[in-house]
């Protein structure tokens, strides 16, 4: 009984685990700290900043830039979410950035145009493309990377638990670039909703797949088939959460979003953003955090195998001869 007690405790844990991350992060997106170039003269720019903290205090911010050049390539380098030209009237978005913060940003200036009497033309730079309009693909697309790393540790763990570590590298390796290539076909060629960077896709997803099975090996392999378990619970409903979901990291609370830059997943659907849409831009720190979550992935494979406890053999007691 005590163990049918234990184990309702633990699925409703779990269930509540998935709620209060997932909603707690989800429920009630505010923007926070959403960085605008402004194209105009630092008194204007500094007009509309006081304006804009009078409405909605911190969420944006808005940094001043000598050229519509300037400020257009700072946001093809992921630097800004938009681009403001308050003389002109106009407003540069990148959707395939982010819908939810193109759309806020949109909402936010017209809105603040209208009450000025003006009008605000917008105009999307990068848009979605047509296989994926409500831009949510890349969420569930990182899922879908996701679950076949773990599950290939998982596998690989049952099949082969005596396999050496350069052999179970080079299986994690292969399982890796096939899932990665073929998830990047599925998503690019068969259905349009990555399109334009195969090769990178590729790359990206293979790599997304590997660290993940590394961390997920590695935990198995220390703390024994419930590292399964902890891998799992670290990279969905924590993971997936603290990267924002289809809102993005700048709309979630700032202390999770703060976790989620460094976990692989928000990295990850970072990476698969920038190589898709914005020519590789921006990679450095998503790349690096992949790297080191792979490091130590290698470093707990690399540790002596946990030694599973033996029982003590019971000593036969001592016949006495009858004298």
């Amino acid at each position: 009984m005590r163990k049918i007690i234990a184990m309702l405790v633990a699925v409703t844990a779990v269930g509540m685990l998935f709620v209060g991350s997932f909603l707690g992060a989800l429920h009630q997106p505010e923007p926070h700290g959403v960085p605008i170039a402004v194209v105009a003269p630092e008194p204007v720019t500094q007009q509309l900043r006081t304006a804009l903290d009078r409405r909605r205090p911190g969420a944006f911010e808005l940094a001043g830039y000598p050229s519509e050049q300037a400020a257009r390539q700072a946001l093809l380098d992921r630097d800004v979410e938009a681009v403001l030209l308050p003389q002109e009237g106009r407003l540069v978005v990148a959707s395939a950035g982010g819908r939810t913060a193109a759309t806020v940003v949109t909402q936010a200036f017209q809105s603040a145009a209208q009450a000025q009497g003006r009008s605000l033309a917008v105009e999307d730079a990068v848009p979605l493309p047509a296989g994926d309009a409500g831009g949510i693909s890349g969420l569930f697309y990182v899922l879908s990377l996701v679950i076949p790393g773990i599950a290939l540790a998982v596998l690989l763990f049952r099949l082969a638990p005596g396999l050496g570590l350069a052999a179970r590298l080079g299986v994690l390796a292969a399982g890796a670039l096939a899932a990665g290539t073929a998830n990047a076909w599925l998503a690019d060629v068969v259905l349009g909703a990555l399109p334009g960077a195969f090769g990178g896709l590729v790359a990206v997803s293979s790599g997304i797949v590997l660290t993940v099975a590394l961390v997920a090996a590695g935990l198995m392999k220390v703390v024994g088939p419930g590292g399964v378990g902890l891998a799992a619970l670290l990279f969905i409903p924590i993971g997936l959460p603290a990267s924002g979901g289809p809102l993005g990291a700048r709309f979630i609370p700032e202390w999770y979003a703060a976790i989620g830059q460094f976990l692989p997943v928000g990295p990850g659907a970072t990476a698969v953003t920038n190589v898709v849409h914005f020519d590789g831009a921006a990679l450095a720190w998503p790349l690096a955090v992949l790297g080191g979550w792979a490091l130590l992935g290698l470093v707990l494979l690399a540790l002596p195998a946990r030694r599973p406890v033996r029982p003590v053999a019971a000593v036969p007691a001592r016949e006495t001869s009858a004298v």
